[in-house]
């Protein structure tokens, strides 16, 4: 009986004191934000649909929807729920993808790749890519004790990520656009937010037609077109290569997140080998204390 206890014992320990692997570790999340489409100029286009809704009045179109992230590869999915676009029925995404990129061009930093494709008005898999700054993201993740280079080092930390809201970060390249509504003229600043667009354009994947998805790809390429409205170097977004909208910039600006689960659950945490070493010692003076009832008797 003593030995079947050992065994028992010796494959409990085992068992507890190694992490489960897993390939993949996501965080699910919803988010909401705000759609600005700039033609290729950076003069905003009025989405029609949108002009009664406080505080945008169509020139930024909210925007809401549900993303997954792999803090192990570091790249994701997402999905946008269909809204109403300049007069024309649904904008419907399909296929929407994220890859961290480092800086772009080979170093670190806090840039994501996104590529899509939507339907709308008969066109189906209009392509998009976008460059996005995923600072605030990240650094929420790195002040929740997340480590970024190993997140399975850190399970406390990401047990703990369930049900944050995640706000604040960069800025997006669109934050100074001048709108302009008959003689007024007047910004729309969406402030700080965890995944912003850059300026930065997407090298295109060969030639870009409708359905191509991924569309876009590294290196980046640095975009020096003035920007009509404000003077600034460089247009939010990256252009689209097809009708019907060819040369227009789709910025998507995510202004808050929620994170709603990590999947699978974080692996247990390994538990010191000192704990079971103190755990042997007690099974072994409760054989002794035994054997020298059994000898009295």
């Amino acid at each position: 009986m003593m030995k079947k206890k050992t065994i028992l014992a010796a494959a409990i320990s085992a068992t507890l004191s190694v992490p489960s692997v897993s390939s993949a570790l996501s965080l699910q999340m919803d988010f909401s934000g705000l759609l600005t489409m700039l033609n290729p100029t950076g003069t905003a286009l009025n989405n029609t649909d949108q002009n009664s809704v406080s505080p945008w009045y169509g020139w930024r179109t909210p925007v809401s929807g549900s993303m997954s992230f792999d803090l192990l590869t570091q790249s994701g999915t997402g999905s946008v729920t269909p809204f109403s676009f300049f007069g024309s029925g649904e904008a419907i995404t399909t296929a929407v993808t994220f890859q961290a990129i480092g800086d772009g061009m080979g170093g670190a930093g806090s840039l994501i790749l996104g590529n899509m494709g939507f339907n709308w008005n008969g066109n189906n898999g209009i392509p998009v890519s976008i460059v996005l700054d995923a600072g605030g993201f990240f650094e929420h993740l790195s002040t929740a004790g997340v480590d970024l280079n190993d997140p399975l080092a850190t399970p406390l930390a990401l047990a703990g990520l369930a049900g944050d809201l995640i706000t604040g970060g960069g800025l997006a390249a669109s934050d100074n656009t001048v709108f302009s509504s008959g003689k007024q003229s007047y910004t729309l600043p969406i402030g700080p937010a965890p995944i912003v667009t850059t300026t930065f354009n997407t090298t295109d994947i060969g030639t870009v037609m409708l359905g191509t998805n991924p569309s876009g790809t590294t290196p980046l390429v640095v975009d020096t077109v003035t920007d009509a409205t404000n003077g600034d170097i460089g247009i939010g977004g990256s252009p689209m290569r097809t009708s019907p909208f060819p040369g227009f910039n789709a910025n998507f600006d995510f202004t808050q997140l929620t994170v709603t689960s990590v999947e699978p659950p974080p692996p247990p945490i390994p538990v010191p080998p000192a704990v079971w070493l103190f755990g042997s010692g007690l099974l072994g003076l409760v054989g002794v204390a035994r054997r020298g009832r059994n000898k009295t008797q």
